[in-house]
């Protein structure tokens, strides 16, 4: 697969599987994906960091899997919640303090409320983990993207925060790690060329166990 438009036509295959999905499947998939990001990756990273967690979580819309349940797993332990809003091309942080509610943003995706703070940008690199939903993934933990790019720019400009940071020689901080929720039908079996919008992810968590990531 070496032009672009055999990934897109992929992006379109994968997009239809995942849309074909029944709405009860996805949530029991969301749903027991979410419990084991929570055992085995958010509980001892809070433990190896000694602290609660600054969690950084897309939000679901659509046919993607639901991270409501690991937001709100993140809540009840005491995580510091960072979720993001859309503006045109844009996606920023904002801070959703406890008593806040989600609401319902650009083409639906649930979004923090108007008075929710914004997360300074110059405090990206203080995240500590990111909750990521995607369209597909495949074996070498590349998230297959789709769309205007919004996860790419955001975890490239959380990237250069934290290189900003140990350039600075601010030890303390630890990279972010980022996880995802899939669903059995967006794993791909095959490793899948990069490009605009794709990323890779550290840990990938399905119905099914934790997928592992082959980095050679």
């Amino acid at each position: 697969m070496e032009r672009v438009q055999d990934k897109q036509a992929l992006r379109d295959k994968m997009k239809r599987i995942r849309s074909q999905v029944p709405a009860a499947s996805r949530e029991l998939q969301s749903k027991a994906a979410s419990l084991l990001a929570e055992s085995e990756w958010l509980a001892p990273l809070r433990k190896a960091r000694g602290r609660e967690l600054n969690v950084c979580c897309y939000l679901s819309f659509g046919d993607e899997p639901d991270t409501g349940y690991l937001l709100e797993s993140c809540k009840a332990r005491g995580d510091r919640l960072i979720v993001p809003r859309l503006a045109g091309r844009t996606m920023k942080l904002h801070l959703l303090e406890k008593h806040q509610e989600l609401v319902p943003g650009l083409w639906g995706i649930p979004e923090p409320p108007g008075d929710a703070k914004e997360w300074d940008s110059e405090r990206y690199g203080e995240i500590d983990a990111v909750i990521i939903p995607g369209l597909a993934f495949d074996r070498w933990g590349g998230r297959i993207g789709f769309g205007a790019g919004y996860y790419d720019r955001l975890i490239a400009r959380i990237r250069a925060r934290e290189a900003f940071r140990l350039r600075d020689h601010e030890s303390s901080n630890f990279p972010a790690e980022l996880g995802a929720i899939a669903l059995r039908e967006q794993i791909l079996k095959d490793q899948v060329p990069m490009e605009a919008h794709d990323f890779r992810v550290d840990k990938i968590f399905t119905p099914d166990g934790i997928m592992e990531i082959n980095d050679t």
